[in-house]
């Protein structure tokens, strides 16, 4: 898909007709659209998702509101967009209608243009599908400003539904699910007989199981759309924080502290650890004291009293005996009083055997002795990185519930307000995350009963011939159900590795750091340093990961456009429209995403506030912008005292906001100049 024009009648802050032409020019592939928050960059994204599917974001407010508030006070009923567009080398309109006064009738029409007339298409709904896949869409219309929401640890599964959406897992799926129907069908079947009436027992029981499965995966799936709602909901007031001149400084600063109260979180598990560690390996040492001093004590004593023979060494008194000859050169004549006295020091002389074990005692007690003089001061730099590591996190605690009361102290365009509401949706999110984690322990253990019921009903089936037929029957819908999960998982595998490759290859050209990617089976992307240890991430390096991951998919759905695998969708060429692509950027990273951005799809569309679009990401953009536009704001109430809002393009001034003006709504200006 090529878009070429979207045309919007009274559609929700756009008041009249008003319209964009999109840059074609594959060299001039973007066109840019300025404004500012509040004046309709996000209702421009969401008029495309609703012209095709009739949707909406999910942080799109009142979304039931389609006609502009003006045009309904001047008697108006009739909002509609209307987008044209090329597909397959041909040109096609698709127009969307919402009428206040009429409770029935055609809202969506597709029509095909040839020569000037317009075919329309008996199944607009359906051809929208084959051009871009609903699934696919929210990959295409992407709210840059909450890229991040897919790539954190609680997000994973909106990763693999991506992944799985560009792959055109729908048909497979479906056939997974038909076969799993078939199959329970088959298992009802199996008649009832002497042999098979435990078969009926476990019938039942497996239906239940199957019933508690998949009402916990529908409730998580409603658990999944809430957390992403809430999440949206508490980033939009993070970034509603951060845009109020009042609050940026102190969000910014929550920011930061929150990076660090993760990491003292996690300095203060690894000190404890490590004190942990250290009873494990110096207890002995201290407990030994008295031990060791009491047997030295033995050792000394006994030494100085003969009992130990240590003085003498046996084998050396048994030489002298041999010899019949002292040391001193006297003759020891056997039998004589002589002989008599050395062979009496034999009762005192020590052999071999216990020399090496009074040694070895020694060594260990000298040991132990060593080793208890150098336990405390472990202890002591065990307990004071503890001590540093509970400061810490003390510390930033208190800075950020300093931080927080500061905010909801503000009177300021409802900051406090929006503070309160943050916490609570803070507070939710736990609480889903928890029903989350309670329905996935429910599910595995229903599988694991599942299967062993499955295991029973085939050894009962096998006892009789008639119940065997249908034995075999669901088996094969079990084997043919295997064999198309295995080949998903092999297609979301090779998905995988294309994914990676072009994530990585990205942030190559755009971070400023020295990290490698990962991301596990279970879609947790993360940065790591060259010792293999994940990495805290910043705002824009989240922002930044989630661009990448959605210009990895992009070129994966380019890549499948042509694919003949009858069990998947094929994947499509379509638009890539970023709202707020730079929001959480730092000024360098925004230069070198600007880079990229263009080459992300065929086609983009960046609608950008004067933040975003600095001079900088104008300057990496200059060579690759084919239209621009800003979108300006009219208000019928007088500006008192405000001065004139207005940006310079191309040289000559645009206003940006309109006071006294006719209708309150937004009006789309063209960018034109040398």
């Amino acid at each position: 898909m090529i878009l070429e024009e979207i045309r919007l009648t009274d559609f929700r802050c756009f008041y009249g007709d008003t319209f964009i032409r999109f840059s074609e020019d594959p060299n001039r592939n973007v066109t840019l659209i300025y404004a500012e928050n509040g004046v309709g960059k996000t209702t421009l994204l969401n008029a495309l998702l609703w012209c095709f599917y009739g949707e909406t974001t999910s942080r799109f407010e009142k979304r039931e509101e389609i006609l502009n508030y003006d045009a309904k006070k001047a008697g108006r009923k009739v909002a509609s967009v209307e987008v044209l567009f090329e597909h397959n080398e041909s040109r096609y309109i698709a127009k969307r209608f919402a009428n206040i006064s009429a409770s029935s009738g055609r809202d969506f029409v597709v029509a095909r243009i040839d020569d000037g007339s317009q075919i329309t298409l008996d199944s607009p709904e359906t051809f929208i599908n084959t051009v871009i896949p609903r699934e696919m869409a929210s990959h295409f219309l992407f709210d840059g400003e909450h890229a991040e929401v897919f790539i954190g640890e609680n997000n994973r599964r909106s990763v693999g539904s991506a992944v799985r959406d560009i792959l055109g897992c729908s048909l497979i799926e479906t056939a997974i699910e038909d076969l799993k129907a078939v199959s329970n069908h088959f298992r009802k079947q199996i008649p009832s007989t002497a042999a098979t009436r435990k078969i009926e027992e476990l019938n039942s029981r497996h239906d239940a199981l199957s019933g508690q499965i998949d009402a916990a995966k529908a409730s998580i799936i409603e658990m999944e759309k809430k957390r992403e709602q809430t999440d949206e909901q508490i980033k939009d007031i993070d970034a509603k924080l951060r845009n109020t001149a009042a609050a940026k400084e102190l969000q910014q600063s929550r920011d930061r502290l929150s990076g660090q109260l993760q990491r003292a979180q996690r300095r203060q598990k690894e000190c404890s650890d490590e004190v942990y560690k250290w009873l494990g390996e110096n207890g002995r040492f201290i407990v030994s004291k008295r031990i060791t001093e009491e047997t030295f004590s033995f050792l000394d004593e006994k030494e100085h009293r003969g009992r130990i023979p240590s003085p003498y060494n046996e084998e050396f008194v048994k030489d002298v005996l041999d010899a019949e000859e002292c040391i001193c050169g006297a003759k020891l004549e056997p039998g004589s009083a002589e002989a008599k006295k050395v062979a009496s020091l034999l009762e005192k002389a020590a052999n071999q055997v216990m020399r090496d074990r009074v040694s070895k005692v020694r060594a260990r007690l000298t040991t132990l002795k060593t080793e208890r003089g150098k336990a405390p001061g472990r202890l002591t730099k065990a307990k004071k990185q503890l001590a540093d590591a509970n400061d810490e996190f003390a510390t930033a605690e208190a800075q950020l519930a300093e931080i927080s009361q500061k905010l909801q102290g503000i009177n300021f365009e409802d900051i406090a307000e929006r503070e309160r509401k943050r916490n609570e949706l803070r507070d939710e999110l736990r609480e889903i995350d928890r029903q989350i984690g309670a329905f996935d322990t429910k599910i595995k253990s229903a599988e694991r009963e599942k299967n062993q019921i499955d295991g029973e009903i085939n050894e009962l089936a096998k006892q009789d011939k008639q119940t065997a037929i249908y034995g075999r029957r669901r088996n094969l819908c079990e084997n043919i159900k295997g064999k198309l999960e295995t080949q998903l998982v092999a297609e979301e595998d090779q998905a995988r590795r294309v994914l990676r490759a072009g994530i990585k290859r990205i942030l190559e050209a755009t971070t400023r750091k020295v990290l490698n990617l990962r991301m596990t089976d279970e879609y947790v992307i993360s940065l790591v340093n060259s010792d293999g240890t994940a990495l805290p991430k910043s705002s824009g390096e989240n922002q930044l990961l989630g661009l990448a991951f959605t210009a990895a998919l992009v070129e994966f759905a380019k890549i499948r456009q042509n694919a003949q695998d009858y069990r998947l969708l094929p994947g499509t060429i379509a638009p890539l429209v970023l709202d707020s692509p730079f929001g959480q950027l730092d000024e360098a990273y925004r230069a070198t995403t600007a880079e990229f951005v263009p080459k992300m799809a065929r086609q983009v569309v960046l609608l950008v506030s004067k933040s975003q679009g600095s001079a900088e990401v104008l300057e990496a953009l200059k060579d690759h912008l084919g239209a621009e536009y800003l979108l300006v704001r009219h208000n019928t109430a007088s500006g008192g005292d405000r001065k004139p809002e207005s940006r310079y393009f191309k040289g000559k001034e645009f206003r940006t906001a309109v006071f006294d003006a006719e209708f309150d709504g937004t009006e789309i200006v063209e960018i034109t100049g040398p």
